[in-house]
Parts: C-alpha cells; sequence; structure tokens
C-alpha cells in the first residue's frame, strides 16, 4: 500500500464518518436551539431540553438511516474487495 493510497482511503473514512454522522447531529442542535429559544421565552426547567434533542436525532436516524446505511456497507464492500490489492 502507498501512502497515497493510505491517504486516500483515511479520506473517505472521515467523509464517510462526517456523511453519517451530520443528519443526527444536526437535527439534535436544531431541537437544542429550538428549546434553548423556548425556554428562555418561557422560563422553563433547563433539564426538559434532553427529550427534544433525543426525538429530534431519532427522527433523523428513522428518516435518514437507510441511507446512511447503505453508505456505510457500499464503502465496506469496496473495502473488502480492494482488500487483496491493499495489502499488497
Amino acid at each position: 500500500m502507498t501512502s497515497a493510497t493510505a491517504l486516500e482511503l483515511i479520506q473517505r473514512m472521515l467523509l464517510l464518518t462526517l456523511y453519517t454522522a451530520l443528519p443526527p447531529l444536526a437535527a439534535a442542535f436544531v431541537a437544542a436551539l429550538a428549546a434553548g429559544y423556548i425556554q428562555t421565552r418561557t422560563g422553563g426547567d433547563a433539564t426538559i431540553s434532553t427529550v427534544p434533542k433525543l426525538l429530534a436525532a431519532g427522527g433523523a436516524l428513522l428518516i435518514f438511516g437507510a441511507w446512511m446505511a447503505q453508505l456505510t456497507s457500499d464503502f465496506w464492500i469496496e473495502l473488502w474487495q480492494a482488500l487483496p490489492q491493499i495489502i499488497r
């Protein structure tokens, strides 16, 4: 394995991690902003914001879960098929 191949593999792995982590994290971030705004306007308890964040992340996983699994499985299938060339 050359250093260029290793760097390309690492880059693809990091991008895959970003692509699969972004939907639930973004949904939780938006839910946290909305819950924080509502809490400041109403004077609510700060511990209540956990439930909307969990629901938003879970909803994002339901919506984007199949796409995320397809990306991950495509990457691993391609990696396993290229493994003999990588080892050389």
